[in-house]
């Protein structure tokens, strides 16, 4: 009995021997993964701010956007308004200016003419008409034919070719 007795003593404190190291790593993992819990929540509240900016960003960026839009449309507008203004007095600049009897005698509404085909001088087509060799300033007009009947006239500083059968749409022209 004294050897059962001895032999479960022994048993018991190799049981318990051997649990309390287990339980003690057990209790060490246990507080390592609580620092690490305790380390990823700020992590986290960092992650989840950063989340809440980015998606404050996303709903700010259709406005930013637009308003970009907005400015680069007008930036280029003005940039687009003085050179064509540029254009056209650099073109009524180097147009030659037709003497105002002259003009009357041959050129304005009541003096139409066909240009049927122009001739191509210095890679740009050019006609002849009235003593005078004119050039394009703008392309041809869609739905403008060189058989339509047409007329110079002289508005607001320079020379435009117009084509009774479609007011409104006249051409710069410079006068060679």
């Amino acid at each position: 009995m004294k050897l059962v007795g001895i032999i479960s003593t022994a048993v018991l404190s190799l049981t318990l021997g051997a649990a309390a190291p287990a339980y003690a790593q057990q209790e060490e993992h246990a507080q390592q993964d609580e620092k690490k819990v305790q380390q990823e929540k700020p992590a986290q509240q960092e992650e989840k701010h950063a989340q809440q900016e980015e998606k404050k960003a996303q709903q700010e960026k259709p406005a930013q956007q637009e308003e970009k839009h907005a400015q680069q449309e007008e930036k280029k507008a003005q940039q687009e308004k003085p050179a064509a203004q540029h254009e056209q007095q650099a073109q009524r600049g180097n147009s030659r200016r037709i003497p105002d009897d002259h003009f009357r005698a041959n050129f304005g509404r009541e003096h139409v003419f066909v240009i049927n085909r122009p001739v191509i001088i210095e890679g740009q087509p050019r006609f002849q008409y009235g003593g005078y060799w004119f050039g394009f300033g703008e392309p041809w007009p869609v739905g403008w034919a060189y058989t339509d009947n047409v007329y110079v006239d002289y508005v607001d500083g320079g020379y435009y070719l117009y084509n009774p059968f479609h007011p409104g749409i006249r051409i710069v022209i410079i006068v060679f």
